[in-house]
C-alpha cells in the first residue's frame, strides 16, 4: 500500500471514530479536530433534520450517540449526501436495544422525504372523472402504509403501550406538499386493490365485498363511492383513467 493510500485510511477512519483510530502522524489535533467537527455535524444535522421525532423520543444524549455508531460503524450504499437519512433508516434495522416502535416511527418520518422527491408516476386521465367504471388515479406520488403502531401519534409524552394497526396514504398534492391521510382497514383495503391489480373502482370494491364476506355489494359500492369522493377532495384521487402506466 502506497503512503497516500496509508494517510487516507487513518484519515477517514479516525474522522468517523476517533476514539478508536488515532490521527495521522504529524497532524495537528487542532486541524483535524475541525475536520472530525464539520463532517460529523453534517451527519448529525441531516439524520437530525429527517427524525425530529424519534431524536425527541430518545434525548438529544442517546441520539447523538446512535448517530455517532451509524457514522462510525455502517457501510452505506449510497454517496449521495440526500440518500443519508435512506441509509440511516436501514442502519436502525441493525440496532439492538431500541424501543420496539422505532424503526416504523423512523420510516414514518423518512417517508415524507422520500415522497417529496418520488418522481411523478406517468398517469393518462380521462376527460370525465368515472371512479367506478375507471381506474382510479392516486396522486402521481404516494405511498401507502401499514404499521404496528400509531406512529403519526407518537411523542416523547405519547408512546405507545401496545400495538395498534396503523394504515396511512401519503401523498404529494398539485402544490407539491405531502400530506398524510388515516385510513381505516376498508379503505387501505381498497385502495391497495386497486394498486396492485389495476382494478377499476367497482372491480375493487366487487373484489372487497367477496373478501369480507359482505351479503350485500351494492352497500359496499355505494360505501365506495363516498370514500372515493372524500378522496378526490383531499387530492389524493385525482380523476379516472382506462389504463395505468
Amino acid at each position: 500500500m502506497l503512503d497516500f493510500q496509508r494517510y487516507q485510511i487513518a484519515f477517514t477512519s479516525h474522522i468517523r471514530d476517533p476514539s478508536a483510530n488515532k490521527k495521522p502522524t504529524k497532524v495537528a489535533d487542532a486541524r483535524m479536530a475541525i475536520y472530525r467537527e464539520i463532517v460529523f455535524n453534517n451527519i448529525l444535522g441531516s439524520v437530525s433534520a429527517c427524525f425530529p421525532v424519534c431524536k425527541n423520543v430518545l434525548g438529544a444524549c442517546v441520539w447523538r450517540k446512535l448517530v455517532r455508531q451509524f457514522f462510525a460503524s455502517y457501510q452505506a450504499s449510497s454517496p449521495i449526501f440526500r440518500e443519508i437519512p435512506q441509509q440511516f433508516l436501514q442502519f436502525l434495522t441493525t440496532v439492538d436495544n431500541l424501543p420496539a416502535f422505532l424503526q416504523q416511527l423512523a420510516h414514518y418520518e423518512w417517508v415524507e422525504l422520500a415522497v417529496s422527491s418520488q418522481q411523478n408516476a406517468i398517469i393518462k386521465l380521462s376527460k370525465k372523472i368515472d371512479l367506478l367504471n375507471e381506474i382510479p388515479a392516486l396522486a402521481p406520488a404516494y405511498q401507502l402504509l401499514a404499521y404496528d403502531y400509531a406512529v403519526h401519534k407518537i411523542s416523547k409524552r405519547h408512546l405507545p403501550k401496545m400495538i395498534e394497526s396503523t394504515y396511512l396514504l401519503v401523498f404529494r398534492n398539485a402544490e407539491y406538499q405531502v400530506k398524510f391521510i388515516e385510513l381505516n382497514v376498508m379503505t387501505f383495503q381498497l385502495l391497495n386493490l386497486i394498486d396492485k391489480n389495476n382494478l377499476t373502482g367497482k372491480q375493487a370494491l366487487t373484489m372487497l365485498a367477496e373478501e369480507i364476506k359482505h351479503p350485500d355489494i351494492d352497500a359496499i359500492i355505494r360505501f365506495g363511492a363516498e370514500i372515493f369522493a372524500d378522496l378526490v377532495h383531499q387530492q389524493a384521487i385525482i380523476g379516472s383513467s382506462k389504463t395505468k402506466v
